[in-house]
């Protein structure tokens, strides 16, 4: 009997001490340690925090589902719609307002935690969005010189950073391939002007003829768009596994 409770209490102490190898482990993570972030990420990072950015957007998958997980967004939109994302908001994301230290801030942590990770699972490499559209595009020909020159703004100025042909286009913006068949030129010509007040759709101060330009641009998509969206949908999802859409009830 003795024997027995000898060997019981050498087996509890290799189970309690593979316990707390193992927590060591997971909270330590000796063997792949994240980098630091950098000073003035750090104060991004805090200002993500203060305002419980993490409660509508997810990081590396973890977090709200309200809004857009953040991971490996940011290198997609430009500065100026990032900052005017950060000030006066967007759709149901509220206006925070904040200063310009405070939004160069947030930037660059949100640049840094997209060099550490991706938002979710892949098989293989993955296309970001924005390369994907633009390789259909100048897949498509040799451009005629007003619409090649709509295309040259309209990548510059980051539109197909958040203008995607998909249901998961950045701040539920209009797919740029159906924009042309559903709002009015004289509408366009005013927003590619003046932008959108209230919402993430900067202020772009195009000069008429660029305007015209990114309305050939819009006009060409539009004749173009039921291949370039059949194309796109099929492209984006080849190489990803998403965790949404594994049926985990039919796993124990």
């Amino acid at each position: 009997m003795a024997v027995d409770v000898r060997t019981r209490q050498l087996l509890l102490a290799v189970l309690v001490a593979i316990f707390g190898l193992q927590t060591w482990r997971v909270y330590s993570d000796p063997s792949g340690r994240r980098r630091s972030l950098s000073p003035v990420a750090s104060d991004g990072q805090a200002i993500w925090r203060e305002h419980n950015c993490q409660s509508c957007h997810q990081l590396y998958g973890f977090g709200g589902f309200l809004g857009p997980d953040l991971t490996n967004t940011v290198v997609e939109i430009s500065s100026e719609r990032l900052a005017s994302i950060l000030t006066v908001g967007a759709g149901q994301m509220p206006a925070f307002h904040l200063d310009e230290p405070a939004r160069e801030a947030v930037a660059i942590f949100l640049r840094e935690i997209d060099a550490t990770g991706v938002s979710q699972p892949v098989l293989g490499e993955v296309v970001p969005p924005a390369e994907l559209l633009r390789d259909l595009v100048e897949a498509g020909g040799e451009l005629d010189p007003d619409v090649a020159r709509g295309w040259e703004i309209a990548d510059a100025q980051g539109c197909i950073g958040c203008h995607l042909p998909n249901g998961q286009s950045l701040h539920r913006a209009a797919d740029l391939t159906k924009i042309a068949g559903s709002v009015e030129h004289s509408r366009l010509f005013g927003v590619l002007r003046e932008g959108i007040a209230g919402t993430a759709m900067p202020r772009l101060a195009l000069s008429d003829a660029d305007c015209e330009a990114v309305l050939a641009f819009l006009d060409w998509l539009g004749e173009h768009g039921e291949g370039i969206r059949a194309r796109f949908a099929s492209l984006a999802t080849s190489d990803q596994l998403l965790l949404s859409e594994i049926p985990w009830f039919e796993f124990e």
